[in-house]
């Protein structure tokens, strides 16, 4: 086991985000496919069709990156494009075949590595998950509070 610098829950964070992006990529290398994009593939597999913003949402994205992920899958041709049925502005994404071949090739290299990381863990992997989503959810409210207090009456900086 490597040595812990035993700092704080988001350096802890930090560095596990840290070897996992490294690990995700060494194993996604030769998929086609980052880790990231493997994880907006798999969001319009998994629950599509879905809009950009419903994806942002979802994905925890700014609604512009998101944007961004979709314009690579639309120039690979790996979107299909539906009208929303209630509501005719927004379209609906999901994966076309070409589509959902690119995220199943990818999806053999993802699962070597979910399976070795998977099989390693001291933790059960509900305990993981349910802590991930507590502090998932703890980061978006701190994210509510930092954009109310850029735009409303209190901010950090004058509370200090």
């Amino acid at each position: 086991m490597s040595r812990r610098a035993d700092v704080s829950l988001l350096f802890d964070f930090f560095v596990a985000a840290q070897r996992l992006r490294r690990v995700l990529a060494d194993g996604l290398e030769e998929s086609g496919m980052r880790p990231d994009e493997y994880a907006v593939y798999s969001l319009l597999l998994e629950k599509g069709p879905l809009t950009a913003t419903e994806m942002a949402e979802l994905l925890g994205m700014p609604l512009t990156t998101v944007l961004d992920y979709l314009k690579e899958m639309t120039r690979a041709g790996h979107l299909v494009r539906t009208s929303h049925p209630f509501d005719g502005r927004a379209a609906q994404l999901s994966l076309n075949r070409a589509g959902l071949a690119a995220q199943r090739r990818a999806n053999r290299h993802w699962e070597v590595v979910r399976r070795q990381i998977e099989e390693n863990l001291s933790v059960p992997l509900a305990d993981i998950r349910r802590a991930l989503q507590a502090l998932d959810d703890s980061a978006e409210m701190a994210a509510q509070r930092l954009r109310w207090g850029r735009s409303g009456s209190l901010s950090l900086a004058r509370r200090k």
